[in-house]
C-alpha cells in the first residue's frame, strides 16, 4: 500500500520589491532527509481479514492459505520551500527558491500474521521471514527514490522561477513545479516495488510455505475446515 503526499510552503521576502526582475537565482539550499525506521509486527489478525486487507472488501473468502501474512507500506513525501522574491514588470512577483527542503518517509510500515498461525513455531517464523523480505525491498527502495528526490530537486532548482501577483501565489506556483519535478521518481518507487514484490510471491515461493513446518500445517488446515 503505497500513499504519496507532499506538504508545506515557507515564505520570505528577500530582494527589495522594487527589484525589477527576478532575484539573483544562486545556488538554492538543499536538505533531504530520510526517516526509514524498522517495520513493526503488529498482533496477528484472522487471514480472511488479511485476505480483505490485501484485495479489499470484494475479496472472495475462501482458503487464505496465500494470506498467511500481510505487510503494508504507506510512503509521504513533505516539502518546504524558502523562496526569494522581487517585482516584476507590471508589478507582478517573481520568486526563486532559495532553500528546499524534503522528508520522504515510512508514515507507515508494518508486518501482520495470520492468527491461525500456532504462535511461536515453525511455520510463523517461516511466514514472518518471508513478509520481512517484502519489507526489506519497501526499505531499500524508499532509499533509492531518496538518492532520486535529491537529483530531480536539486535539476528543477537551477532553473526554478514563478511569477504571480503576490508572494504566495509565486510561491505556490514553485510548490506545484517541484511536484512534477519529483513525480516521476515516485512513479519509479511504485513501479519498482510492484517488480520485486512479485519476485517474491511466485508460486513456487508458495508451494515451498505449503510443504514447510507439516506439523503446523496440519493444526492450520484443521483451523480453518472449522470455519
Amino acid at each position: 500500500m503505497l500513499a504519496l503526499v507532499a506538504a508545506v510552503l515557507l515564505l520570505s521576502a528577500g530582494a527589495a520589491l522594487a527589484q525589477p526582475a527576478c532575484p539573483p537565482r544562486g545556488t538554492p539550499a538543499l536538505n533531504v532527509s530520510l526517516s526509514d525506521p524498522e517495520p513493526r509486527v503488529l498482533p496477528p489478525l484472522p487471514a480472511w481479514q488479511l485476505r480483505q486487507i490485501a484485495e479489499g472488501e470484494e475479496a472472495e473468502i475462501g482458503p487464505p492459505l496465500h494470506h498467511l501474512g500481510l505487510t503494508l507500506s504507506r510512503v509521504e513525501w513533505r516539502s518546504e520551500i524558502t523562496v526569494r522574491s522581487g517585482t516584476a514588470a507590471a508589478g507582478a512577483v517573481c520568486a526563486v527558491p532559495s532553500e528546499i527542503r524534503l522528508t520522504l518517509l515510512h508514515a507507515e510500515h508494518i508486518i501482520r500474521l495470520a492468527r491461525e498461525i500456532p504462535r511461536g513455531g515453525c511455520l510463523a517464523g517461516e511466514v514472518l521471514a518471508h513478509e520481512r523480505r517484502h519489507a526489506e525491498v519497501n526499505r531499500r527502495t524508499l532509499r533509492e527514490a531518496a538518492d532520486g528526490l535529491r537529483a530531480a530537486a536539486r535539476a528543477w532548482a537551477a532553473r526554478a522561477e514563478a511569477q504571480a501577483p503576490d508572494v504566495g501565489a509565486a510561491a505556490l506556483l514553485l510548490q506545484d513545479q517541484l511536484a512534477a519535478a519529483v513525480e516521476p521518481v515516485l512513479e519509479r518507487l511504485r513501479n519498482a516495488r510492484n517488480a520485486q514484490h512479485a519476485q517474491i510471491d511466485t508460486p513456487e515461493e508458495y508451494r515451498r510455505l505449503g510443504r514447510v513446518c507439516p506439523g503446523d500445517q496440519r493444526r492450520i488446515r484443521f483451523t480453518f475446515g472449522a470455519h
